[in-house]
C-alpha cells in the first residue's frame, strides 16, 4: 500500500504554522496529512482586510496572521478544543480531483466519517463546510499551485462563539440577542452535540484512521524535511510582518 507522511506539530505559534503550511505546499516532498493545535489567534483569509473584518482594539490578546488560502477568518480561542489539519496532495482524477467542490468533498470526508462514528448526523455542505444536522462544525479553505492542492481546516470540539462575535467588526446591535441566537443555531461543536467531552487525541486518531481508509494509504509518522525547514526559515519574516498581515 502507498505510504504518505503524517506530521503532528502539537501546539505551535500560528505564524510559524502558516509558514509551515506554505513550505509543505511549495516543496515536493510527497502527499502529507498534518495536524496542529492553534494558539489563541485569528487567521485572515488571503483576500480579507483586517480592519474590515475585526474590531482590532478587541483583538490585542490574539495573534493575527494571514494565510495563503481564501475564505473567512479562522478564530481560535484559548479553550484548546479544536483540531486543525492540513492536507497537501497532487491533483489527479482520483484522490484530489481537479474540481474544487469534489476535492473539498473528498478531503472533508475524513471528518464526516469520524463524526458519524460518534453517532452524529454529519454531511458535506458545498462549497467547503462540514455540518451536523445542518449546523456548521468545520470550516475549510484551499489554495493550489504547481499541481499541488493545500486544504486546511478545523474541527470544533468546543467553541467560544460569543468571544468570536465580540472581536468581529460587526455592528453591536447585530451580535446581540437575536443575531447571537441565529449564529449559535447555525454552528455547533462535538461536545455540545454529544453532551460530554471527548478525548481530543482519540478524535484526531480517528481522523487519521479514516483518512487512511478513504485514500487507501498507510500514514507514516514523519517530520519536516531539510528542504522544508529551510523554506520555513525563509518564510517566517513574512508571516511575522505587519506588511503581510495588514496587506489589505
Amino acid at each position: 500500500m502507498e505510504q504518505w507522511r503524517c506530521i503532528d506539530f502539537g501546539k505551535v505559534d500560528i505564524r510559524d504554522m502558516m509558514a509551515i503550511n506554505e513550505a509543505i505546499h511549495r516543496s515536493d516532498e510527497g502527499n502529507t496529512l498534518f495536524f496542529w493545535a492553534p494558539t489563541k489567534s485569528i487567521i485572515l483569509g488571503y483576500f480579507q482586510k483586517a480592519a474590515v473584518e475585526l474590531d482590532l482594539e478587541k483583538c490585542k490578546d490574539y495573534t493575527l496572521v494571514r494565510r495563503t488560502s481564501g475564505g473567512g477568518i479562522a478564530f481560535s480561542d484559548d479553550l484548546d478544543r479544536q483540531i486543525n489539519y492540513g492536507v497537501v496532495g497532487t491533483i489527479d482524477d482520483d484522490k484530489f480531483p481537479l474540481d474544487i467542490v469534489e476535492s473539498y468533498k473528498q478531503i472533508c470526508g475524513m471528518l464526516i466519517d469520524t463524526l458519524k462514528e460518534y453517532g452524529l448526523s454529519a454531511g458535506f455542505r458545498p462549497i467547503n463546510d462540514v455540518t451536523v444536522d445542518n449546523k456548521k462544525i468545520s470550516g475549510n479553505a484551499m489554495t493550489r499551485r504547481d499541481n499541488k492542492t493545500l486544504q486546511h481546516g478545523t474541527l470544533l470540539l468546543d467553541f467560544d462563539i460569543r468571544e468570536m462575535l465580540c472581536i468581529s467588526n460587526i455592528p453591536k446591535e447585530k451580535y446581540m440577542d437575536k443575531q447571537i441566537q441565529s449564529i449559535e443555531q447555525g454552528m455547533t461543536w462535538m461536545d455540545r452535540e454529544l453532551g460530554y467531552q471527548l478525548d481530543i487525541d482519540e478524535v484526531k486518531g480517528n481522523i487519521r484512521k479514516n483518512f487512511e481508509r478513504r485514500f487507501s494509504v498507510d500514514l507514516t509518522d514523519s517530520t519536516l524535511s531539510g528542504k522544508e525547514k529551510a523554506m520555513v526559515r525563509e518564510l517566517l519574516p513574512k508571516y511575522y510582518s505587519d506588511e503581510w498581515t495588514y496587506k489589505r
